[in-house]
C-alpha cells in the first residue's frame, strides 16, 4: 500500500515503537502509581521520562504542565467544559477547525449562552486577517479563542504567535490545536494557555496517548473525569496539584511505553529532518498533482505557509469515487469527504462533497509520489 493518511494518523510507526511497546508490556504492564513493587516503580518512572520527553521536544517552561489523555479529542473536551463559563462570554475560531473543536463549542453556546465568532481570513490567499480580528476584540473581547496549528484538510498554517499575542493583549486565553504538527513544527507556547496534541501523529507515536500542555496560571478548569489518582485516597475532591487534578484511572501504559520510543526515534534522526522531507515532499506533490488540469488544488498563496496536507477535487468524479479508484485499483491510501471539518468546507466551497486529502510522512518516499503520478495518468485522461 502507498499510503498518503498521515493526517488521520502517521503510518507506518518507526519499529523501535512496536518493539518497546511490546517489551515493555510484557515485563512491566502492570498499573503505575499503583503499588511499590518493582514493575509498578518502572511503570511509574516511564510516565515520567516519557513526561520529560514531551516536555523536551515541545520546549516548554517551568510554568507549564504536561497533561496525559487518551487522545487530543479528550484533551480538547478536558479544556472547553472544564473552563467557567459564564452567559455571553465570547469564542472566537478559524474556519479550520475540526469537529473535536466545534461541536464542543456548539454543545457550550446552547449550555452556556456563549457567543461564537469566527476568525477572518482571505478566501483566495487563505491569510488570517489580524488586523480585522483585532477590530472585533476592540468590540468583543475575547474570554477565549481556538486555533489549529495546521489545517487538517488544507495544511496552512495558522499565525499562532501573533495571535497568541494579541489574545494575550486582550486578556484572552488561547487554545491550540496542535494535531496535525506537534513537535515537528517549531512553536513558542509562552502565550499559549493550551496546547493540545496527538501522539499518534506527527509524533509518531501509537494511538491512545495525546494530551494538553497547560499554563499553569490558566489551569483552573474542572476535572473532566474524576476517581482514583493512587494517592490521596482518602479525599472526597480531587487533588490540586498537576498533573494528577486531570488524570484520573489507570495510566495507558503500553501507549505512554510507544510514545516514549517514538521521541526517542525523532530525537536520534532529529526534528528537522523529518521536518525538512516532509516539506520537500510535498513541494513534489504539489508540483506533480498541479500538471493535471482536471486537478484543483486548495492551498494557501504563500507556501511557506503551509505543512504537509493537500486537498483537491477531480474533475467529473466525487471525492468517494476517486478514493475508492485510488484503493481498489491501485492500493493507494487517501481520504476523502469532509474530513471532519464542515467550517472547513464551506470556507473553500466545497461541501456537501468535500475534497480527496493527501498528505505524507517521514516514511513516504519520492517514488510514492511518481507512482501516484503514473496511476493518475491512467485516471484521468
Amino acid at each position: 500500500m502507498i499510503y498518503f493518511d498521515n493526517a488521520a494518523t502517521t503510518y507506518p510507526k518507526p519499529e523501535e515503537v512496536y518493539e518497546f511497546m511490546d517489551k515493555f508490556y510484557r515485563n512491566h504492564g502492570v498499573n503505575a502509581g499503583r503499588g511499590a513493587y518493582d514493575s509498578a516503580n518502572q511503570a511509574n518512572n516511564l510516565i515520567g521520562e516519557t513526561r520529560d520527553k514531551v516536555a523536551n521536544i515541545f520546549g516548554i517552561n517551568d510554568n507549564q504542565e504536561i497533561i496525559f489523555t487518551s487522545s487530543a479529542t479528550e484533551a480538547i473536551n478536558l479544556v472547553l467544559k472544564g473552563i467557567d463559563w459564564k452567559e455571553g462570554d465570547v469564542v472566537y475560531y478559524s474556519p479550520f477547525e475540526h469537529n473535536a473543536v466545534l461541536r464542543n463549542l456548539y454543545f457550550l453556546e446552547e449550555k452556556h449562552n456563549i457567543k461564537l465568532r469566527q476568525i477572518p481570513v482571505n478566501d483566495s490567499t487563505f491569510e488570517f486577517k489580524v488586523d480585522e480580528l483585532e477590530q472585533m476584540f476592540v468590540s468583543e473581547s475575547p474570554r477565549l479563542v481556538a486555533v489549529s496549528q495546521v489545517s487538517n484538510v488544507c495544511g496552512v498554517i495558522a499565525p499562532i504567535t501573533r495571535l497568541a499575542e494579541l489574545v494575550a493583549k486582550y486578556d484572552g486565553l488561547m487554545m491550540v490545536d496542535g494535531a496535525q504538527a506537534a513537535g515537528i513544527l517549531n512553536l513558542d507556547l509562552d502565550n499559549i494557555d493550551y496546547y493540545i496534541w496527538a501522539g499518534h501523529k506527527s509524533l509518531y507515536g501509537p494511538f491512545g496517548i495525546a494530551g494538553v500542555v497547560v499554563n499553569k496560571d490558566s489551569a483552573g478548569f474542572e476535572p473532566l473525569i474524576h476517581g482514583g489518582t493512587g494517592n490521596a485516597s482518602e479525599k472526597k475532591s480531587m487533588p490540586t496539584e498537576l498533573p494528577i487534578k486531570y488524570q484520573a484511572g489507570s495510566q495507558n501504559i503500553q501507549a505512554i511505553a510507544g510514545l516514549n520510543a517514538a521521541i526517542k526515534w525523532l530525537e536520534k534522526i532529529e526534528v528537522d529532518e523529518v521536518f525538512d522531507h516532509d516539506k520537500k515532499l510535498m513541494r513534489k506533490l504539489i508540483e506533480v498533482l498541479d500538471e493535471f488540469i482536471d486537478l484543483t488544488l486548495y492551498l494557501p498563496k504563500n507556501l511557506d505557509n503551509h505543512f504537509n496536507v493537500l486537498a483537491v477535487k477531480v474533475s467529473g468524479y466525487s471525492p468517494h469515487d476517486f478514493g475508492k479508484i485510488l484503493d481498489e485499483k491501485f492500493d493507494i491510501a487517501v481520504r476523502t469527504g469532509l474530513h471532519c471539518a464542515p467550517k472547513t468546507h464551506e470556507f473553500l466551497g466545497t461541501l456537501p462533497e468535500g475534497l480527496v486529502r493527501f498528505s505524507v510522512g517521514y516514511f513516504n518516499t519520492i517514488d510514492n509520489v511518481y507512482a501516484l503520478k503514473k496511476r493518475l495518468d491512467q485516471i484521468i485522461f
